[in-house]
Order: structure tokens, then C-alpha cells, then sequence
């Protein structure tokens, strides 16, 4: 079990929120994750709508349907082999190695998050141009989930989100009884993790900021 960093600043937490993919299979407790989700929905959303929904999968056969369709799906998009012998010369390590050890551990994850959000047709899309189901609000999902990974960072969880279930999103709703009106917007993969956090690598904000007008330093 990795040691709470509860103490730590905001500042201090935020430069040290590496995406951790080597999980171990160790339980985490229950009241640990309330503190995550708790903290999740804490996230500002417009008119305090609140539209976002969670799954959060514990249970091993449940985890294991998900695991396979994730790496089948790194296997047709990608060409990500999911059987580790037909490799070959892909490198193991590095980022490739952690996602290749995702794609062959993600049911040894003590829990799967499905981050759900409601669905509704952004402004720009005319009333007449509304047909089929609108994408969720991701502009309001999204804060939640970033409250979510730097709650896992002070509690010394490992968490990685990803968008790779939209390959097989229409069977995720079905296995998973999730409604209609609700679209996966992120699926989070929790526990401690076997590595170390450590400083992230970022262009500094000066680099990526013009003032007044694009292009003006």
C-alpha cells in the first residue's frame, strides 16, 4: 500500500500527477474511494447541472469483459499485439511497455471507473441538426475528472484515463445496463501503483501562451 500524501499542496500535487499504469492488485478500501468520488463531484458544472453519472467496477468478471475488449481494441486500432509472444521487436518498456502492461493487467486493477455525462447538444448545433443521440457534456465532465486524478494523487493511487471503450461503447452500454441518455466519457483504471510518482515533463506555460492576440508573446 503506498503511503496518503494528503499533506502535500495543491501545487505540489498538480506537478506530480503522472499517469500510472502498473497498478498493483492490492484492495483499496472502500472509504478511500468515497474520498475519490466525493472529491470528483466537488467539480463546478454550468447552471450546477451536475451531469455526471459513475460505474465503478469492482467485480473480477466484470473488469476481466472489459480487459478483453480493451486490448483487442489497442490490437485493431493500433496494431498492439494483445498475445505477448507474436511482439516480436516492440520495445517493453517506457510508455509502450506500461501500456502493453495495461493492456495484459487492466483486470488485475482493484477498480475500473466508467466516468459518465449526460447527454446534451452543444450550443453551436441548430435545433434542426439534432438527430440521433447528442455526445455527452464533456466540457462539464471533464472537471470532475481532473478532481478525480489529483484526489487518486493525494491518497497515493494510481490512476490513467482512457478513451479507448468508444471502440466498443454500444456493447459497454449493453454489458453494463448504462441508459441512453448517458454517454461513457472516460474510463479510469485505480489502484496503488508499482512505480514511484515523480515530476512531470511539460512545456512551461510561457511557451504556450500568446497575450491579446495569437502569435504575440
Amino acid at each position: 500500500m503506498t503511503e496518503s500524501t494528503e499533506d502535500l499542496s495543491f501545487f505540489d500535487i498538480v506537478g506530480n500527477v503522472r499517469a500510472m499504469r502498473r497498478l498493483k492488485p492490492d484492495p483499496v478500501p472502500m472509504n478511500v474511494m468515497w474520498k475519490v468520488l466525493n472529491a470528483g463531484v466537488q467539480a463546478p458544472s454550468g447552471q450546477n447541472t451536475q451531469p455526471w453519472k459513475f460505474v465503478l467496477v469492482g467485480a473480477a468478471d466484470r473488469k476481466k469483459w472489459f480487459a478483453d475488449r480493451y486490448a483487442a481494441a489497442f490490437e485493431s486500432r493500433f496494431g498492439l499485439k494483445t498475445n505477448p509472444a507474436e511482439r516480436g521487436k516492440y520495445r517493453t518498456n517506457g510508455q509502450l511497455g506500461a501500456l502493453y502492461h495495461q493492456m495484459d493487467h487492466l483486470h488485475e486493477a482493484p477498480y475500473l471507473l466508467l466516468v459518465c455525462g449526460e447527454r446534451d447538444w452543444p450550443f453551436k448545433v441548430a435545433q434542426e441538426d439534432r438527430v440521433g443521440l447528442a455526445p455527452p457534456n464533456y466540457g462539464a465532465v471533464y472537471p470532475c475528472v481532473q478532481n478525480i486524478l489529483l484526489a487518486c494523487r493525494s491518497l497515493g493511487l494510481g490512476a490513467a484515463l482512457t478513451t479507448m471503450h468508444q471502440v466498443f461503447e454500444e456493447e459497454l452500454h449493453e454489458y453494463f445496463d448504462i441508459p441512453q441518455d448517458f454517454g461513457v466519457v472516460v474510463t479510469i483504471p485505480i489502484g496503488y501503483p508499482m512505480g514511484r510518482f515523480g515530476p512531470v515533463t511539460r512545456t512551461p506555460a510561457a511557451d504556450k501562451t500568446y497575450l491579446d492576440r495569437w502569435g504575440a508573446s
